[in-house]
């Protein structure tokens, strides 16, 4: 089984991506799933209906977030389908957290594969989240999936690489997202595929797919904080694919997945 898990779609260019390149990699690599995390698609924050059906079409199966998930109103309507998970550790007084599902299982050649989101605690995300660590180390203890796949949103390289030291062997893929910047440092470790981060979907020039302008202007200190707006230079894809063992299930290949426009 092969699962192609794509790095954070941002916006336009990152939507013409997925287009133009996923039916490719697909036959090209024989892929049988498609995660996306998708938090930045819509205008750089969130996904938009009308995005999630469009995504939809282009050959997402399954879709992951992050800090900016509530940024539009309608994600609540969103995340009511089934192929979306929100990230799982939501404090219980936050108002999203009836929304959606932070992890799913569903049987696919009959493998029951679960996905599951979380927000590492070194990302800010107005103080909604709890400890991914304890988190998940609860849902484990009732977990009986084949393979388990973990999109962890998080800022910190560190934070991600003590994830993977702490629950490699007990999940089939820990998955960085946030950064936006591909890492160089995928592996199998103790039977756990890892990535520091998969990098992003979208405008290859930019400041991770932003217009530079007012992301210069705010470290130059003309400005208290950035705007997150769409660069418009051309596409890269960015995303990893991971072959698993049909009989161990295990992890047994990795291949980074670095796409330029031309």
């Amino acid at each position: 089984m092969k699962i192609l898990f794509i790095g954070d779609i941002f916006g336009e260019k990152g939507k013409e991506a997925i287009k133009n390149e996923l039916p490719i990699l697909k036959q090209q690599n024989n892929i049988d799933i498609v995660i996306a995390n998708a938090e930045n698609c819509t205008k750089g924050r969130s996904l938009s209906l009308a995005d999630y059906k469009l995504l939809c079409s282009y050959g997402v199966d399954y879709f992951t977030f992050g800090n900016h998930t509530y940024y539009l109103e309608e994600i609540k309507e969103v995340l009511k389908n089934k192929n979306t998970i929100r990230p799982l550790n939501l404090k219980l007084e936050s108002p999203y957290y009836s929304w959606g599902n932070g992890t799913i299982t569903f049987t696919y050649n009959n493998k029951n594969i679960r996905i599951t989101n979380l927000l590492g605690s070194t990302v800010y995300c107005h103080d909604i989240q709890t400890n991914p660590f304890i988190e998940l180390e609860k849902l484990l203890s009732i977990d009986n999936s084949d393979i388990h796949v973990i999109d962890f949103h998080t800022e910190t390289t560190s934070e991600k690489n003590a994830f993977l030291q702490h629950f490699a062997g007990k999940v089939s893929a820990i998955l960085g997202t946030h950064t936006h910047i591909q890492s160089a440092d995928e592996r199998i470790y103790k039977n756990t595929a890892y990535i520091t981060d998969t990098g992003m979907t979208g405008p290859s020039e930019g400041v991770i797919g932003a217009n530079p302008e007012s992301i210069i202007n705010m470290f130059r200190g003309q400005s208290p904080r950035f705007r997150l707006l769409e660069d418009t230079s051309k596409y890269q894809l960015n995303g990893i694919i991971i072959e698993f063992d049909n009989k161990t299930n295990e992890p047994i290949n990795l291949k980074r997945i670095f796409i330029r426009e031309k």
